[in-house]
């Protein structure tokens, strides 16, 4: 049964090599690019747009504000934490955290067998990698 299953499928992909180039005509394709006409408005002289035209104030665009860095969690209480460069222990120590350390999660998590790491940022700017477990979520 299983030889037979293996034939057959064996059979359909040499079958749909040879026949993939014969069906390729039949795919619609991206349509090609029609040359179009640009219109031009006929020039006016400057002189006559000027003495048209009345001064407009200069309105002095105002930066918006930069977005504050926000904690959303911050180290588990009991001792110090491993902030690393990538989610395991195999990974490098960025740095050893205190408990109460804030962070910032950066929106990417990686399950690796029975821990869930957060990828997240310390005030400073470096980021790093937690494990659930050692992290307390911050209420606001």
């Amino acid at each position: 049964m299983g030889l037979a299953i293996f034939i057959a499928l064996a059979g359909f992909i040499w079958l749909y090599g040879r026949l993939a180039p014969v069906f390729s005509d039949f795919v619609s394709r991206l349509p090609e690019a029609t040359p179009t006409s640009v219109v031009t408005p006929e020039a006016t002289p400057v002189a006559a747009v000027r003495a048209a035209s009345s001064p407009t104030p200069v309105v002095t665009p105002q930066p918006s504000p930069t977005p504050a860095w926000q904690a959303t969690h911050r180290v588990a209480q009991g001792s110090q934490v491993n902030f690393r460069s990538g989610p395991g222990t195999q990974y490098q120590v960025v740095a050893v955290l205190e408990p109460g350390t804030e962070l910032r999660f950066l929106g990417e998590q990686e399950q690796l067998g029975n821990a869930t790491w957060l990828h997240l940022e310390l005030p400073d700017g470096r980021d790093g990698w937690i494990r659930t477990v050692d992290l307390e979520l911050i209420r606001r």
